[in-house]
């Protein structure tokens, strides 16, 4: 009794495991030849065939003209010792039917027997933004959704997010550097327009919502220290040759008073000398003192001459003092002139350069897997109806069929929330900031 017990579990295991070995043979045949299980559902009388299906064409007692067709580009497939039969847009019937009358028309067969059955569906076709484009079999069901996850899922390929996530960095460091060089310039070009026009302050562009505001501070102190410093040092110079004018003024007045007085004692010498021609003439004066008056006379016309002199000298120091003032007024600014002219060649060049790399930036994006930051997936489908060709708006839910060429694109935002103010020209909205440094306030933003 215990032998039969025995017995009978063991044909129950074995029984088992029969029907375990049985079912996993089929989910295999079901994962390896999907293509297979769906041709053969196919309704013969509603499908029609298209170039890429596999077609198998049985002539009944002729082994020769039978076997497995694909039908070609052109909608015809071709049987030993038939020409190009046109079989597109058929339906398996209609197929069969076609091929038993040209082999009967070209004398092949006189009473042929045909039968056609699909062997295997055109495939699908994923392409854009998965993971692994390609061709793959068509089974019934199918939706766009089930189509991209045979294509590994929504995503670029793998080898292809390794380098394009890298790429991606670097055009971001990109826009950034060049949207951090467009603000740059735009302040500058303020601070250099108000030095132009002889402002004691400058007030910078309003600069639209940055990634961080703390930039746009940064630069406007930097820009508002240059502004104090070179307008500190043009005033330092213009003071100091300035100062040294009352110091000219003052020889100068100092020294015409000399040369008048001067002029009033050669006055004097020149009448005594007058006098005492007169006593030499009477004879009551000697050679010798008129001689001694004619040197006096010499020396001091010589001395007012030298003051004179020392005038026009100091004079002209004084003009060329206010020459000089002038000069250094005239070349600050051509040095302003020239350096608002290259912030203004540079911003023009930003007006190409910055949307560019945005746009490269966004590309490298898509590359890199950018639908996980908030992208949405759109979805076209190309598909051959009465032999024309359209293209369909679809979503992941939309049904496929056979043939269809199904396009995954990662619709990625154009413009970061960064690069709004890089993008655009300037708006009426700036930044207000109040810095101080040793109780003084050195710069001052309005909002």
């Amino acid at each position: 009794m215990q032998h039969q017990r025995l017995n009978s579990t063991t044909r129950n295991a074995g029984v088992t495991a029969a029907v375990r070995y049985f079912s996993k043979a089929v989910c295999l045949a079901v994962l390896l030849f999907p293509a297979a299980l769906s041709a053969e559902s196919v309704d013969g009388r509603s499908y029609r065939l298209a170039p890429g299906d596999r077609i198998t064409v049985t002539v009944f007692g002729q082994p020769e003209l039978s076997g497995d067709v694909l039908i070609d580009d052109a909608g015809a497939i071709t049987i030993p010792l038939s020409n190009p039969i046109e079989v597109k847009d058929l339906t398996p019937l209609e197929c069969q039917k076609r091929i038993g009358e040209r082999l009967f028309a070209e004398g092949i067969l006189r009473k042929p027997s045909v039968s056609v059955r699909i062997a295997e569906l055109r495939p699908l076709y994923v392409l854009g933004d998965v993971r692994l484009p390609g061709a793959y079999p068509f089974r019934y069901g199918s939706t766009v959704q089930s189509a991209v996850a045979l294509a590994g899922g929504f995503g670029a390929g793998e080898l292809l997010r390794h380098t394009a996530v890298p790429e991606f960095l670097a055009a971001e460091e990109r826009v950034r550097q060049l949207t951090l060089q467009k603000r740059t310039l735009l302040v500058r070009k303020a601070r250099l327009e108000a030095q132009r026009d002889e402002q004691d302050t400058f007030s910078p562009p309003a600069v639209a919502d940055a990634a961080d505001d703390k930039d746009i501070i940064e630069i406007v102190a930097n820009e508002r220290d240059i502004f104090s410093a070179e307008g500190a040092i043009l005033r330092n110079q213009i003071d100091l040759l300035r100062s040294q004018k009352p110091h000219l003024q003052e020889q100068i007045a100092a020294n015409s008073e000399q040369g008048n007085a001067g002029q009033k004692q050669l006055e004097l010498i020149r009448q005594q000398i007058e006098r005492y021609e007169k006593l030499f003439k009477q004879g009551l004066a000697t050679q010798n003192n008129d001689f001694q008056y004619r040197v006096l006379e010499a020396n001091q016309e010589a001395n007012v001459w030298r003051l004179l002199a020392d005038v026009s000298r100091l004079q002209i120091q004084s003009g060329d003092l206010d020459f000089k003032i002038q000069e250094v007024e005239a070349t600050f600014k051509r040095q302003v002139e020239t350096q608002l002219q290259e912030a203004r060649d540079r911003l023009n060049e930003l007006e190409v350069t910055l949307p560019a790399a945005i746009k490269i930036r966004d590309v490298k994006l898509q590359y890199a897997g950018g639908a996980a930051q908030g992208g949405k997936h759109l979805v076209s489908i190309t598909r051959t109806r009465n032999g024309r060709t359209v293209v369909l708006d679809g979503n992941e839910t939309m049904s496929v069929e056979p043939g269809d060429v199904i396009d995954i694109k990662n619709e990625m935002p154009r413009v970061m929330p960064h690069d709004e103010a890089a993008a655009g020209q300037l708006t009426s909205r700036s930044y207000k900031t109040e810095e101080t440094r040793d109780g003084e306030t050195i710069g001052a933003i309005s909002r």
